[in-house]
This record gives C-alpha cells, structure tokens and sequence, in this order.
C-alpha cells in the first residue's frame, strides 16, 4: 500500500507540472472568455489527468500523450483562425443577429434558443429598458450579447 501511495504522489507531481506547462502553452485567457469548447475541453483533460493520478492500469505516458494532443490541437485550432481570418468564423463561430432597428429575428432567435425573456432580461443587464432602443443586438459566439443602441451607445 506504501508504494501505491508513493506512485500516485510522484504522478501527482508530475501531472501537476505538465497541466501548468500545457495552460501555459495554451495561452492566456480569463474563465469568462473561454468558449464553450474550450470548457469542455479543460474537463476533458482534467479527467484525463484524473485517470493518470489514481488509476492503476493508465500510464502516466499515456496521459501526457493525450493531454499533449488536446493542447497541441488547441494552439493549432487558435494558430488556423489568427492566420486564416476566413476559418475564424468555422472554428470560433460567427455573431447571430438577433435584433435590427428594435425588431427581434424570431427565426435567429428559434435557432439560437433565445426567448423573448433571455433577450430582455440581458438587455436590461446592459441599462436598456425597451427592445426598441436597440439598432443592432449580437448573441456572440461565446453566449454573451451585444447591444447597439440608436444613441449609438455599446454595452
């Protein structure tokens, strides 16, 4: 038992170097700017670490290799859409309008599952009273919404 407990602290360790080094690799960014994917893919690899550290019958090689592949994949997919502008839209997604000149896109809206309630609700998260003061409301590709005001005011 004295061994097993002495592995998993050494695969600790050394797992905990490599998820710094591969965050340090992977860029810099805020919890609030990620993206849904790469959310998903910070909980990917924690469970593949997770599995390195207590599993008996996973290699830490093993690990190191598909965490390693997730991060190489990710600094590729950021390096694509900096390098080709075009791809931007195929790999981080495109802005939805969702309201022009104070008219809601039903359609956009549907598409998106956006209720009349989640856009008035963030439209007052930005000091905006009526849906009528809007000239242009974005959903960004990261969930987060846009707002033009016919003042020409941003939020």
């Amino acid at each position: 038992m004295g061994d097993a407990l002495m592995i998993t602290v050494v695969y600790s360790v050394l797992v905990f170097f490599l998820l710094m080094a591969v965050l340090r690799v992977m860029g810099k960014r805020e919890l609030s700017e990620m993206s849904a994917f790469d959310l998903v893919i910070l909980f990917v690899i924690g469970d593949l670490i997770a599995e390195a550290v207590v599993s008996e019958d996973t290699s830490f090689s093993g690990a190191f290799v598909a965490v390693a592949t997730f991060a190489l994949l990710t600094i590729a997919m950021s390096w694509l859409s900096f390098r080709f502008p075009r791809l931007e839209n195929v790999l981080d997604g495109a802005p939805t309008v969702i309201v022009r000149d104070g008219v809601p896109d039903e359609e956009a809206m549907r598409r998106e599952r956006i209720t009349v309630y989640d856009l008035h609700e963030a439209a007052r998260g930005n000091g905006i009273e009526d849906v009528d003061e809007i000239e242009l409301a974005l959903l960004e590709p990261d969930g987060s919404f846009s707002f033009f005001t016919r003042s020409s005011d941003s939020s």
